[in-house]
């Protein structure tokens, strides 16, 4: 019989063996932001269609192809976030933050959307980690960020990393630049996919952005021939002077860096720094993640200017990677019992004591005691104990250890003292490792 119901195209489940991983991911994550000092922030999954609208600007891909847009049952036009930065700056304005200090570390982490062709590793719906850092419009911000940046995927096992760095100025110094762009695609406007063309209208500088292969080639025939000016050359000098401090911070901090004159990132958002982290091995899909500056976007949302920068991973594709290098979350150690007719009532009060430090399993179907062992083997379980009847009136169990192959008979009230003596000298020998 066919499932009569399916989860919608470009979404997933998770399933109980994936989640393991996706747990260690997010725990090793907060040890990192925690020890960098930003703090959590949470904000509704949807918001009103103009913040996302107007922050990502009308003409991005996000606004014209990827929103899911709807009109609640009170006529309001809403939209789940295609991303984190607008609502956290919502959420930073609404609260009054800026008034309780100066700079502030945020980060977020869960679901956004966006209406795109779903493959391998990208979905409509899928997980992000976001981080912000508000209030500070020194150079030394960017550092940091793309730093922390670095060190979540090295927390995850990435070593092969390098990130590609742009300028993408002011608003006044883009807006020489698209002009400039508008000059030299514009005899090429037939070469440039359809998109495209409509960008050379709108906003040229998204042309750069492009991920349609006719494009591409034109793009790398005007490079081949140094035909393509760069956003470097249309920057000013305080923009400059920012640009070439950032540069130095990533070489102090041991950063492996590259410039990318056609990284500009696509939202309206962004000014000054942007900048993405690669993955070298992954070939030609490196790209692990990126952000930048937008010092513009608190004022653009009603509040006084307020400097901010910060990136966004996509955590579905990072965990794709990790399972694709075989990297398996380290499962605890699980604690089977397996009782008899007669102690079948004392496991589950023993199954209760124990839960509140160890993770246990315990049979719930009165099976007899030989599919009790045959599930205790199949399970995995490092620990094993045995409640046997005369064990048991003697005040005794039967403990073994599928690690070692050791089995002991100790004291019933002695037990989770054992347990807790073998589980922290497995500890300690992780540690020495």
């Amino acid at each position: 019989m066919s499932v009569k119901h399916q989860a919608p195209r470009g979404t997933r489940d998770l399933l109980p063996d994936e989640t393991p991983l996706w747990r260690w991911a997010e725990a090793a994550a907060r040890g990192v932001l925690e020890r960098y000092g930003y703090g959590e922030i949470r904000t509704p999954m949807f918001e009103d269609y103009e913040l996302f609208a107007r922050t990502a600007g009308e003409s991005s891909d996000v606004v014209q192809k990827e929103m899911y847009r709807f009109t609640d049952l009170g006529e309001r036009q809403l939209a789940l976030r295609p991303e984190f930065t607008a609502g956290v700056m919502r959420a930073w304005l609404e609260s009054g933050l800026g008034g309780r200090a100066r700079v502030h570390r945020l980060w977020s982490a869960g679901p956004v959307f966006r209406y795109g062709r779903p493959a391998k590793g990208r979905y409509r719906q899928f997980s992000q980690l976001n981080c912000e850092l508000v209030g500070s419009a020194a150079p030394g911000a960017d550092v940091e960020m793309i730093t922390l940046f670095v060190d979540l995927y090295e927390a995850w096992g990435f070593r092969d990393l390098i990130v590609l760095v742009n300028s993408v100025g002011q608003p006044a110094s883009r807006r020489a630049y698209g002009e400039r762009l508008r000059e030299v695609f514009a005899p090429h406007r037939e070469a440039l996919s359809a998109d495209s063309q409509q960008r050379l209208e709108t906003n040229p500088m998204r042309i750069l952005d492009t991920k349609d292969e006719k494009d591409l080639a034109l793009l790398a025939t005007l490079r081949a021939n140094n035909a393509l000016p760069t956003l470097l050359d249309s920057i000013d000098e305080a923009d400059r002077a920012h640009w070439d401090a950032v540069l130095a911070g990533l070489e102090a901090a041991g950063v492996r860096y590259e410039v990318d004159h056609g990284l500009v990132r696509g939202l309206d958002y962004y000014t000054r720094t942007a900048f993405e982290v690669h993955d070298r091995s992954l070939a030609s899909q490196s790209a692990l993640g990126g952000g930048g500056r937008y010092d513009g976007l608190i004022e653009m949302l009603g509040g006084a200017p307020t400097p901010g920068v910060g990136f966004a991973i996509g955590m579905d594709r990072t965990l794709l990677v990790l399972q694709q290098r075989g990297i398996q979350a380290a499962s605890g150690d699980v604690v089977c019992l397996v009782a008899m007719e007669g102690t079948r009532a004392a496991a589950t009060a023993l199954a209760r004591e124990l839960r509140r430090e160890f993770t246990v399993e315990c049979d719930v179907e009165a099976r007899g005691f030989s599919a009790q062992m045959k599930t205790a083997g199949k399970s995995g379980a490092r620990f094993l104990v045995i409640l046997g009847e005369d064990e048991w009136a003697r005040g005794e169990v039967a403990l073994k250890d599928s690690r070692t192959g050791t089995q002991q008979t100790l004291a019933r009230i002695g037990l989770a003292d054992a347990l807790r003596a073998l589980t922290q000298e497995t500890w300690k020998q992780g540690e020495a490792l």
